[in-house]
């Protein structure tokens, strides 16, 4: 059973969202906060094991949230909700290690699935995000060159497959295809997936 704290001041999101877990078995709301300062008493409190926040928010915001929270609880998976004009806060939950960047339209399968891998340690950011608040003008050369494996890989994290998944799908071992990642993160100079799509797309080296 995972639980869940749910931090966002929309009355209205936070209930949309306890209806989709409602529908699952393995996803439980332990309890919902209307500001980050709240939802950092809730973790402290209730220590859930998954956290998805707003940005925007009174009181402390959702970066500032994470900050805390990956000082106090650095294991503790946060998931942010964001809209397309937050590329900034965006980058900066990036470097503190969230586990996922969802839009707030995101469906119920997209939210699910996102936060059953952050569970399992793995990293998701919704492609329209990164398309729109990673965009930037396309390079004469690029300057990372990604082999034909790496480029399929990276193609699969950013539509969201998972490690397991990807390896089945090319029939190798999933140690291999965390080598790859490796290697492709070594190559643009980045420590997450969430990092490495950002950046292939802004380099122009994948499209969705």
């Amino acid at each position: 059973m995972i639980n869940l704290l749910i931090v966002d001041d929309h009355q209205i999101l936070r209930a949309g969202l306890e209806l989709i877990f409602e529908t699952v078995t393995d996803i439980n709301v332990v309890c919902t906060a209307a500001d980050g300062e709240a939802g950092r008493q809730k973790v402290a409190a209730l220590h859930p094991d998954l956290v998805i926040t707003d940005i925007r928010m009174p009181k402390l915001d959702g970066i500032a949230l994470i900050k805390s929270l990956h000082e106090t609880n650095p294991d503790l998976p946060v998931i942010v909700l964001t809209t397309f004009d937050d590329q900034k806060p965006i980058q900066e939950a990036m470097q503190l290690g969230a586990k996922g960047f969802l839009l707030k339209d995101a469906d119920k399968a997209t939210i699910l699935r996102v936060i059953r891998g952050a569970m399992k340690g793995e990293t998701y950011i919704e492609p329209r995000i990164a398309g729109k608040a990673f965009a930037a003008p396309k390079p004469a050369q690029p300057t990372v060159v990604l082999s034909e494996k790496e480029h399929t890989i990276l193609t699969q994290v950013a539509q969201g497959y998972h490690s397991k998944e990807i390896a089945e799908d090319l029939a190798v071992s999933e140690r291999t295809i965390k080598s790859h990642l490796t290697s492709i993160y070594n190559k643009l100079g980045v420590f997450t997936r969430a990092e490495a799509v950002a950046k292939a797309l802004q380099l122009v080296l994948i499209e969705l």
